[in-house]
């Protein structure tokens, strides 16, 4: 593994994507996956070798002493015991899976539990608790449990609760309020619809799990009683949020309503000067305010996010992947 000097001391090749990384946050240093990679060694950010270098060992074995020493170049040994780093890359993945998990009803990606996934979480925060700066992670994350619990972790967990003293909510079974999304329908029914077209919406302009990850915004020009109106819509995910705002060109369209079919909609008038822009201006953003100002689409975002789905399918009932994973829907 490269090793660089130049600010931070940073151990691997640390991942641009911010959507595919899993991350830790440690005493000392931050430890990130590539999810896409799927690889067992994270890369590491030492911003504290001192306080670092108390176990940074349990990651990196014997090429810590070459990490911290110097050496721009260390091999990590393949024999050790390696039970925190395993539950430091669960930690990670569930970070990944609450922050980035594209839960679809279009692409048919299920939405995680999230009591599954804090539960399998806090058991693996007891494993690398001596890492954390948050000495009081472990029974924060108790204290805070939702009801729900997989069958699977009932009794780790049980075990873990009274080890640290904390009463744990009543019930075991996992509860989830389901969404459904119906398919299909047309923006724009009634009047003339002059223009139509769809947009990906961008992850990072909007909540994780504010809208349907793997569906388009759709949109439309419309003449109605000698006006023009844009209408957009977009099929919400497991977690709308209270306000959505579509930008199209300078006019702005709030999405404040819900349609038949479930989506967030709304209309806004725009001049019939509309009608002359150039197919490539015809495209519609999302974003939600206060979280993210909007912006013009990254044009490689769609082929990233598609990946993202595809990545998440393939975790769905896989025995690589977390319990949260693996028992998604």
């Amino acid at each position: 593994m490269r090793v660089s000097r130049a600010g931070d001391l940073v151990v691997g090749e640390w991942p641009e994507r911010a959507e595919a990384v899993a991350l830790l946050e440690a005493s000392g240093a931050m430890l990130a996956w590539n999810v896409l990679a799927d690889g067992e060694l994270p890369a590491a950010r030492v911003h504290d070798p001192d306080l670092a270098s108390e176990w940074l060992w349990e990651i990196y074995g014997r090429a810590t002493d070459g990490i911290l020493g110097g050496a721009d170049e260390v091999s990590v040994p393949a024999d050790g015991d390696w039970r925190v780093r395993a539950a430091c890359r669960v930690v990670a993945q569930l970070n990944w899976a609450e922050a980035w998990w594209p839960a679809s009803a279009v692409a048919g990606v299920p939405a995680l539990d999230p009591g599954t996934l804090r539960a399998e979480r806090v058991i693996n925060l007891s494993i690398v608790e001596h890492l954390l700066d948050d000495l009081d992670a472990v029974t924060g994350a108790l204290a805070s449990l939702p009801p729900g619990v997989h069958p699977e972790l009932a009794e780790r967990l049980a075990v873990l609760a009274e080890n640290y003293g904390v009463v744990l909510p009543a019930g075991v079974a996992p509860s989830r309020d389901g969404y459904a999304l119906a398919a299909g329908g047309a923006v724009g029914a009634g009047g003339t619809t002059v223009f139509t077209g769809t947009s990906i919406v961008d992850w990072t302009m909007v909540p994780h799990g504010a809208v349907d990850a793997g569906a388009p915004a759709e949109w439309a020009v419309v003449r109605r009683q000698g006006m023009t109106a844009l209408e957009v819509s977009v099929p919400p995910g497991p977690r709308p949020v209270a306000r959505l705002i579509a930008r199209f060109g300078d006019t702005e369209v709030i999405l404040d309503e819900v349609d038949d079919l479930g989506r967030l909609t709304g209309s806004a008038p725009v001049p019939p000067t509309v009608l002359m822009l150039p197919p490539d201006r015809r495209v519609v953003s999302v974003h939600a305010p206060g979280f993210a100002a909007p912006a013009a689409l990254d044009p490689g975002a769609a082929a990233r996010q598609a990946e993202i789905i595809a990545y998440a399918l393939s975790r769905v009932g896989s025995a690589a992947a977390t319990l949260t994973e693996r028992t998604a829907g």
